[in-house]
């Protein structure tokens, strides 16, 4: 597509994709295509900051770089018990079920304070150890590989700075952390999307 084209079809994108795709979806998008993205948010009034989602989308990040980023949602409350004392990290619990001819599969990211997390990873491990045994494929191969996975994952919950799987999920919200930076509002948004 020519920079023409480009610049068109923004044109006719709504102020909410506009927004969407500069703080979610702007990964690999060619630089010329930054400054279409920049003169229609000056020409819609737009917060000017947004761009910075485009550009933080773009960039490569060492670890010390996504620890500062990570930072920002850590410090929030916990979204789910309200804790304001405990640094925010983040968990995959695992969970199957069987039911005899077929088993179901989960893995759900939660970011809370370590408490929470320990009891989302519990609570999986229980629920995977009761009800993953009754479907022969599972009870020999998946669930005690969740339990483990579980188990593996409760013991990053409290550690001091930011575990792999938050730094994970920061990365790919890059974008929407360097925009909403300076708004615990909209950063809380972020983490609260994630626990479904």
């Amino acid at each position: 597509m020519d920079l023409k084209d480009i610049e068109k079809n923004y044109e006719r994108k709504s102020d909410e994709e506009i927004i969407r795709i500069a703080t979610t979806d702007a990964y690999g998008l060619r630089p010329e295509v930054y400054a279409i993205i920049e003169n229609e948010l000056k020409k819609r009034n737009l917060d000017h900051k947004i761009i910075g989602g485009v550009i933080a989308q773009n960039k490569e990040y060492t670890k010390d770089e996504l620890e500062v980023y990570s930072n920002n949602l850590r410090n929030l409350p916990c979204p789910i018990c309200g804790n304001e004392y405990s640094k925010l990290n983040a968990t995959i619990s695992h969970t199957v079920a069987s039911f005899i001819v077929f088993s179901t599969y989960s893995a759900k990211l939660t970011i809370a304070c370590p408490s929470c997390l320990d009891y989302r990873n519990n609570n999986a491990m229980f629920s995977t150890a009761m009800l993953g045994w009754w479907a022969p494929s599972a009870a020999i191969f998946k669930t005690p590989l969740y339990v483990y996975r579980n188990y593996k994952a409760k013991k990053q919950n409290s550690i001091s700075n930011a575990n792999d799987t938050l730094l994970s999920f920061t990365l790919a919200k890059i974008g929407e952390i360097e925009v909403y930076k300076n708004d615990r509002e909209k950063l809380k948004e972020i983490i609260k999307l994630v626990d479904i």
